[in-house]
């Protein structure tokens, strides 16, 4: 950020009263533009809850990776990247919603080229033009609640029925600072969970929303996350005894999340995918579209949906979701939804569309793994491109050797002919004639 622009943020954070900045953030949050888009809402409601703060001068790619994203320090010359495009993908979102829906709002949130540190700035009830600022009368007063409460209204922590009513905008300046902490953590936890086919992954998610549930333990979201992250350990280690006591575990997180936020899409999500587990097919569907009806621009509700309606079989589920699933990919950079829509369009005979759809999906950032291998490489077999296919057998072969696809597909479809389907093209393609039964 160049010496004038931070000049600049720090005083238009002055320039309007705390409440009229809070206001012009609830509502850029809760537009078209915004809406459904949990990461773009978090980055902008972080950088405005911080120059309220008096801290424009701290906002960096660094600290918007690590407060943010979670990320670790030790990854933050990677990531730092990803902070530059959301910068930019920011931006166009408020030129959209300035020069739509929010054309008339008296507050203007900018984020300036070359700066992450946001201005306010007069809107047009206040003559935009000339961007005259308004200076404030006692800024300092509630920024630290301020910093608190919108934070809570982005879209990722405003599920419509959380824990407690948002609807009460007085409780949201009452929360506690361990109850932020486990929001933040769950949020990084949710970020860990796919891809899922390495476990070494998926036990720092567990370690993460058990880390959650000891901040705050009246709050639900650590417990459904762990209870996710305990299911699809079993799912993945069925043929080890462990798979036992991870699902027993995963029924008192879940059941627990439940009593908790009885009505959360995240709670209900989760108990989805513990039912699906332990076959309770119909129980899983019930919850899981409750989940999504509840909230149907969240990205990870609508990915475990998707698993469970791929594996108990409903396709026309979810192809009649694909333009959502795609919306959502755009906006969170891929999704678990992408790849069972590509499954989906596999198994109903569109080859075509399944290639582009697993193409898109990992060209935005979706999980790549010997499943989604396996699927474009029958796809490309039964599209005739079967030079690809061959080729893509041979990195399957090399890259998971071990990796027991077709065991692991069978314990998770409720019917297995897709799945023979599935392996009868992957060794058609070249694919290795010695892959275990079950993973030793």
């Amino acid at each position: 950020m160049t010496a004038k622009a931070d000049e600049n943020a720090r005083q238009s954070a002055g320039s309007f009263p705390t409440e009229q900045i809070k206001a012009a953030l609830e509502r850029v949050l809760a537009s078209k533009d915004f809406k459904g888009s949990a990461r773009m809402q978090s980055f902008l409601t972080y950088v405005v809850a911080e120059a309220l703060a008096g801290r424009t001068d701290e906002i960096r790619a660094k600290t918007i990776a690590m407060d943010v994203y979670g990320y670790d320090p030790n990854d933050l010359s990677r990531r730092e990247g990803v902070v530059r495009v959301d910068a930019g993908r920011v931006r166009r979102k408020l030129k959209a919603y300035y020069g739509g829906e929010g054309a008339s709002d008296p507050v203007v949130i900018s984020l300036p080229v070359g700066s992450y540190a946001p201005e306010f700035l007069v809107g047009a009830e206040g003559g935009r033009q000339g961007v005259r600022p308004l200076y404030l009368v006692g800024a300092a007063l509630g920024v630290a609640a301020l910093g608190l409460g919108i934070f809570l209204t982005s879209s990722f922590f405003r599920e419509s029925h959380t824990a407690w009513p948002l609807g009460d905008q007085s409780t949201i300046y009452d929360v506690s600072p361990t109850r932020v902490e486990a929001m933040n953590l769950c949020s990084a936890g949710r970020d860990l969970i796919f891809p899922v086919v390495d476990l070494s992954r998926l036990r720092p998610a567990l370690l993460v929303f058990e880390t959650a549930t000891q901040r705050d333990p009246l709050y639900y979201c650590g417990y459904a996350g762990a209870a996710q992250v305990e299911t699809m350990l079993a799912i993945l280690q069925f043929w080890d005894p462990v798979a036992d006591e991870l699902l027993a575990a995963a029924n008192d997180n879940s059941t627990h999340a439940m009593e908790l936020a009885p009505d959360a899409p995240w709670a209900l999500s989760a108990r989805a995918w513990f039912e699906f587990a332990v076959g309770n097919f119909g129980k899983a569907t019930d919850l899981s579209r409750r989940a999504t009806d509840i909230a149907p621009n969240d990205p990870h509700i609508a990915e475990f949906d998707a698993l469970i309606s791929l594996y108990t079989m409903d396709f026309d589920r979810v192809l009649s979701h694909a333009d959502r699933y795609q919306a959502l990919a755009r906006d969170s950079g891929g999704s678990v939804a992408g790849n069972a829509l590509g499954a989906a369009q596999f198994h109903t005979g569109d080859y075509s569309g399944s290639i582009r759809t697993y193409e898109d999906t990992i060209a935005r950032g979706g999980p790549f793994g010997p499943i989604s291998t396996a699927y474009l490489m029958a796809a490309h077999w039964h599209n005739g491109d079967h030079v690809e296919a061959r080729r893509l057998a041979e990195v399957y072969t090399k890259t998971w050797p071990n990796f027991p696809l077709e065991a692991l597909k069978i314990r998770v479809f409720v019917d297995p002919a897709p799945v023979q389907n599935l392996i009868m093209a992957m060794r058609t393609a070249g694919w290795g004639d010695a892959e275990p039964a079950t993973a030793q």
